[in-house]
């Protein structure tokens, strides 16, 4: 890839042409053009396209990663059934990783198994040494380190300024973005009393909604399941303008947490991350509804709502499920659905032509949510000719009703449609009233 040396910079800059000075702009163009080498960028993402529920079959069903992107480095490829990343506009902030509700997206430097590493041994450290309540501070390594520092000298010069208490365990991020509802309920689960999120302006406006959507889902798990208090939060400080809002927060009272914390390592699969997080926050709970609620934006676990009256049981939607959440059984018509695997994408619903499926945000906390549940069955239509079941009664009458005034399928063609695809070969060439090819000649 081409790249500019400084001293091109330094010789034919804007500043020196402002200057007056006189600038051969051909030989100057020609310099640039020569300056030419190799620089490592480090590829900040991992991709598994067979995870991506973005699109199948031309229809689209996730977009979060493509509205996210502040660079445009995310653009859609439905003939491929996924997304393709410029790895050269990616600015590594890790959004799409964050908002991604199957894991296609990975954030890979560093990865979500050393951050998860990290994070236990700041919680378990603090334990140890006797600290109880640890909130963690997520922050930007570069702006967001600044403004901690310039608090920690503020209480110094200020007594009226706290400072960073000491609960607080400050975690800088190569970006705020980069982590996600995974790891924040994985540090509730080891014990942190509070995630908060450290913005400093510097972030995209998508950023910080597509943030606070998460925290939204987060926050209503933990509050129906019985923690007190707010676990999950947004701080806001752009500069030094700001540090006297910045030092009112970080005095907020410490949330309930767990009796005691979780021993599970952080896994490269992200599902995997949130299932052992909300394992062990169940098991710890006060409370344990049978199901919790969810907003709508944002969430990556939830079910399906079916109009029984409308679905054909024509199964486009088992095809379309980019995580085996919905099934059908080789025995018998049965659509089932497994409620963990679900990702909320939609694209079951823009995939079903009957109109008949609904997205459900929702925690099921009951244990058929690990299992494959049947959401709609129908009688099985037999075969008129050898009596062998090939489809629902429903399909076939209600195709037999869409096509009962069209000219070519009257009569015998009629009569095909209700045979299985063996019988109605058969039909075709045993039958004298067909004219074939032979004839013809």
């Amino acid at each position: 890839m081409p790249i500019v040396g400084p001293q091109a910079f330094e010789a034919h800059g804007p500043t020196a042409v402002a200057a007056g000075q006189r600038v051969d702009l051909v030989a100057a163009a020609l310099e640039l053009q020569s300056m030419v080498g190799e620089f490592e960028k480090p590829r900040f993402f991992a991709y598994k396209q067979k995870l991506c529920a973005h699109s199948r079959n031309n229809k689209i069903g996730c977009s979060a990663c493509i509205d996210v992107c502040s660079a445009s480095a995310i653009s859609s490829e439905p003939d491929r059934q996924g997304i393709k990343v410029n790895p050269h506009l990616c600015v590594g902030c890790g959004a799409c990783s964050s908002v991604c509700p199957s894991g296609a997206l990975s954030f890979a430097y560093p990865r979500v198994n050393e951050q998860g590493v990290r994070i236990k041994t700041m919680l378990s450290t603090f334990t140890r040494a006797g600290g109880k309540a640890a909130a963690l501070l997520l922050h930007s390594q570069h702006a967001g380190t600044r403004l901690i520092d310039d608090l920690g000298r503020a209480a110094q010069l200020d007594k009226a300024v706290h400072g960073v208490p000491a609960r607080v365990l400050p975690m800088a991020l190569w970006h705020t973005a980069s982590t996600g509802i995974e790891l924040w309920l994985t540090a509730l689960a080891y014990g942190a009393s509070q995630v908060w999120i450290l913005m400093t302006g510097e972030e995209a406006p998508q950023y910080v909604a597509a943030l606070q959507a998460q925290i939204d889902v987060a926050q209503s798990i933990l509050t129906d399941l019985g923690y007190q208090g707010e676990h999950l939060r947004i701080l806001r400080a752009r500069d030094a303008r700001d540090l006297a809002a910045l030092d009112a927060q970080l005095q907020a009272a410490p949330a309930q947490t767990v009796g005691h914390a979780a021993s599970f390592a952080v896994q490269a699969d992200k599902r995997v991350n949130i299932e052992l997080a909300l394992e062990h926050l169940v098991a710890q709970a006060t409370t344990r509804p049978d199901s919790i609620a969810l907003p709508d934006r944002g969430s990556p676990l939830g079910a399906l709502r079916i109009d029984q009256q409308r679905c054909t049981l024509c199964l486009s939607c088992v095809n379309a499920c980019p995580a085996a959440a919905l099934q059908d059984n080789s025995q018998t018509p049965q659509l089932r659905f497994i409620e963990r695997n679900c990702v909320q994408c939609g694209l079951c619903v823009t995939t079903c032509p009957e109109k008949a499926l609904a997205l459900s945000p929702r925690f099921n906390l009951s244990p058929q949510r690990t299992q494959a549940v049947v959401i709609n069955e129908m009688q099985p239509y037999v075969c008129i000719r050898c009596s062998k079941p090939f489809g629902t009664l429903k399909a076939i009458e209600s195709m037999l009703g869409k096509l009962a005034g069209h000219a070519m399928f009257q009569g015998p063609a009629a009569d095909r449609l209700k045979m299985c695809a063996d019988c109605r070969v058969i039909d075709i060439y045993s039958s004298e009233t067909e004219v074939r090819i032979d004839d013809i000649r």
